[in-house]
């Protein structure tokens, strides 16, 4: 299948799903999409009429489970398995999911692939690497080249994301992914990466966060006869009703990386169990702290020091879990590189390898030490038997759902003092050891020994003449402009700024005079200078403490351009000096007759005046004088949002019942009737998420769960126009001059005209797709910040010129 021209083709294969991309000849590259999604199930199914794939296998597996296996990856040292009535060979298995996935790629090349790339886990040695490589000749992929995955990522991280990794220093690679995790360090040499040290579990990964999920469920929904069914299915109808269930866990898995809440249904149950984040990061907390800890130790048997340590790099499908960024950054005092797509890291990065790292599949007639080594040259013919080649060879290995530990050091005794002072509070488990052999180093050498790249043959006139024509080009499309291109087309431009953060921004807020912004991250807010992009001393800490942590979810800033606020999930509200960096007097509590911890504060606004302060939460909505810090008004209102009018006298309250309310104040009696028109067809979709008013108190904006945006007329109470659909709503913000509405969600953040609800910019998105969750514009009406959902960004955009 491989020849000259085609697409160059990187595989992933991950034991629960395989992922893959293509790079044309321009070099752009995208994934492979099967049935829409870049992920393909590694599952086959053996029936009657062959072995079917992905998707197609997990459905035929509901009537015929004998003949599924789901993670082939995890019995490559099994030889074979019996499916249905036949034995299969493992490497057959692969073949068949490797197979699906060149047919694809040759559909998108037009029929050949120039390269192709397998990767693998650092800690598989040769027995297991044969394994892959017969599967892939099998498959029909010809000579492919392999590469340690964490060194697939490494490239990534250089090639892709442009990070600084200055030969001699190292990038921690934090994998997790759907069955196993996975942690190497990875040292830059002169010629490409180097695995200096790597270990995983095979008992952690996203499969198992979904067992959290699912016994989350259990217990909010007994543990009747249905439950049976569903733990133990004897018929195909309960096999149907057990593959939803799981699916639908791993569905509330990943929307409550960008969501407060989501909803597990039961079949059989015919219940729903809300599943909220809180009590989602108290279930899979255990979960990954095993994670972080076997990272510090990982860190500390390589000997290597935290100076050396020049990023950490999460990569695969469940590291975006807020969650994890968060206790990578506590343990290793590091900021982690996130990604909105973390699943495509490894397929991507493959393609960005030196091509000395990718080592030929063990040709027939090449010793199997050569062939590891990278320095044979030649390729093995399509039919040749790779698994003949590494006759001979270590065959000791760890179990598949556990890599074997892998540390190239130095031989001879440790000392105490010649580690890394990594942090002595997080410590790996006893007992959790891998179990395993460690490879020799002779069978890792393909990747802690690269051969050299070959160097350019072009003469120096024919460099210096592309170099010329490269800078006339690029003057050309520079000053010449594209006729073709519409506003939306161009919104990449108006990107000035990215704020880089250690864990999920929650809100931020601007300065009175624009200069600083700032946001709420973890349990503490974070000053940034604008101008500069960086950060303006420490964080601001005091939050925490509580059942459920201290996550610090809303800030305003006053309009005496001194003090802001921030309100928490541990129960208060705290205001805070920009002038001595230290908090102002007692925190305020909206229920001092409750614990703090059962009243998670959501919201946090000054009125127009900086005399008054609103928090809505999940025991209603309260307003003190900021002076006298008296509470003046609390009402039922809320949980999620709550605004003042222009005035003061007045707020409105976004509530879970698809309503959007407006109050008196002081008093706190209802004004009105209840603006109702967000639809209620879930617990989720009854949020009212957002509310905000415009800048002369005449217009109501308010973001919906059923995701819709809705404007009301204040006066009469009204719908003003039909709703702007926005997918996951989650915030609103009127412009200054009340003429352009800004929405957060899916899809990033866009604007929109209030006259007749046409969008005008957008969508601002450079986060690959992952959306917006908040907003924030500058008082000047010039910038708009955007924080990315679940992700470790805040983008400030150019919306100056609409």
């Amino acid at each position: 299948m491989t020849g000259l021209g085609g697409v160059r083709l990187g595989v992933d294969f991950g034991t629960s799903n395989t992922v893959a991309v293509v790079a044309d000849g321009d070099g752009r590259v995208r994934p492979l999409l099967f049935g829409a999604s870049p992920l393909l199930p590694s599952a086959v199914f053996a029936g009657p009429d062959g072995v079917l794939t992905g998707s197609d296998a997990e459905r035929a597996g509901l009537g015929a489970p004998a003949g599924l296996e789901l993670n082939p990856k995890r019995r490559i040292d099994d030889g074979t398995v019996w499916l249905g009535e036949e034995e299969h060979a493992v490497a057959d298995l692969i073949a068949a999911v490797l197979g699906r996935v060149g047919d694809e790629a040759a559909r998108v090349g037009g029929g050949t692939l120039a390269e192709v790339v397998l990767t693998h886990p650092a800690g598989w040695a040769a027995r297991r690497l044969g394994v892959l490589a017969s599967a892939a000749e099998r498959a029909g992929l010809g000579p492919v080249r392999l590469l340690p995955e964490p060194v697939a990522a490494a490239a990534y991280y250089v090639d892709v994301l442009g990070e600084e990794l200055a030969p001699g220093r190292c990038l921690l690679v934090y994998d997790l992914g759907a069955g196993t995790f996975d942690v190497a360090v990875v040292r830059r040499t002169d010629d490409g990466f180097a695995v200096v040290s790597a270990d995983g579990l095979g008992d952690v990964g996203g499969l198992d966060i979904d067992a959290a999920v699912v016994e989350h469920a259990r217990r909010a929904g007994g543990s009747g006869e249905a439950w049976g069914r569903l733990d133990w299915p004897q018929t195909a109808d309960d096999l149907r009703a057990r593959h939803l269930l799981w699916q639908d866990a791993r569905a509330a898995k990943e929307q409550l990386t960008r969501r407060p809440g989501a909803e597990v249904r039961v079949p059989l149950v015919e219940a729903a169990a809300h599943l909220s984040r809180e009590e989602f990061e108290a279930l899979v907390r255990p979960l990954l702290e095993r994670t972080v800890a076997w990272t510090v130790r990982v860190l500390r048997e390589a000997r290597v020091p935290r100076e050396q340590v020049a990023g950490v790099f999460l990569v695969g499908g469940s590291s975006r879990i807020p969650l994890v960024a968060t206790l990578l950054h506590r343990a290793l005092r590091i900021a982690p590189t996130a990604l909105d797509h973390p699943e495509l890291v490894v397929a991507e990065g493959s393609l960005h390898a030196p091509a000395a790292l990718r080592t030929p599949a063990v040709p027939a007639g090449v010793a199997a030490t050569e062939a590891l080594t990278g320095v044979a040259a030649t390729e093995a013919p399509a039919g040749a038997a790779a698994t003949e080649a590494l006759a001979g060879a270590a065959a000791t290995e760890a179990p598949a759902e556990r890599p074997a530990a892998v540390a190239v050091t130095a031989a001879g005794a440790e000392t105490e003092d010649a580690g890394p002072q990594w942090p002595a509070d997080v410590t790996a488990e006893p007992g959790t050891g891998t179990g395993g052999a460690t490879p020799a180093a002779g069978e890792l050498a393909h990747a802690v020994q690269p051969g050299k790249t070959p160097k350019a043959a072009a003469g120096p006139a024919v460099l210096a003449a592309l170099a010329v024509l490269l800078v006339v080009v690029a003057v050309l499309v520079a000053v010449l402009p594209d006729r073709d291109q519409t506003p939306e087309d161009r919104t990449s431009e108006r990107l000035v700024g990215e704020l880089k953060l250690g864990a999920s921004p929650q809100d931020m807020a601007f300065s009175l005079d624009d200069k600083k912004l700032v946001v709420a991250v973890g349990e503490t807010a974070e000053l940034w200078d604008v101008a500069g992009r960086q950060r303006i001393g420490q964080p601001f800490t005091g939050h925490g403490g509580g059942t459920y942590g201290g996550r610090v979810n809303a800030v305003a800033f006053s309009p005496d351009g001194d003090t802001f606020a921030t309100a928490s999930q541990d129960g208060t509200v705290r205001l805070w000096s920009m002038r001595t960096n230290a908090q102002v007097g007692q925190p305020l509590v909206n229920r001092p007759d409750i614990n703090p911890n059962d009243d998670w504060r959501y919201s946090v606004e000054f009125n127009a005046g900086g005399t008054r302060l609103l928090s809505a939460g999940l025991r209603g909505t309260a307003v003190w004088e900021v002076a006298s810090r008296a509470r003046i008004t609390r009402v039922d209102g809320g949980p999620w949002d709550a605004t003042f009018n222009a005035a003061g006298d007045r707020i409105a309250t976004g509530d879970e019942a698809s309503l959007a309310t407006m109050w008196l104040v002081p008093g706190g009696g209802q004004f009105g009737r209840a603006f109702a028109g967000h639809s209620r067809a879930s617990n989720v979709s009854s949020n009212v998420f957002a509310v905000t008013f415009n800048r002369d108190g005449t217009l109501l904006a308010t973001a919906g769960g059923d995701g819709t945006v809705r404007l009301w007329d204040v006066a009469s109470q009204t719908q003003s126009g039909e709703p702007i659909a926005v997918r996951e709503a989650e915030d609103v913000a009127f412009t200054a001059d009340g003429q352009y509405l800004a929405t957060a969600g899916a899809e990033g953040a866009r604007l929109w005209r209030v006259s007749d609800h046409q969008p005008v910019l957008g969508p601002l998105d450079s986060s690959e797709g992952y959306g917006a969750e908040k907003l924030a514009f500058s008082h000047d009406g010039r910038v708009l910040a955007v924080a990315q959902s679940g992700g470790f960004h805040v983008f400030l955009w150019d919306v100056s010129a609409v």
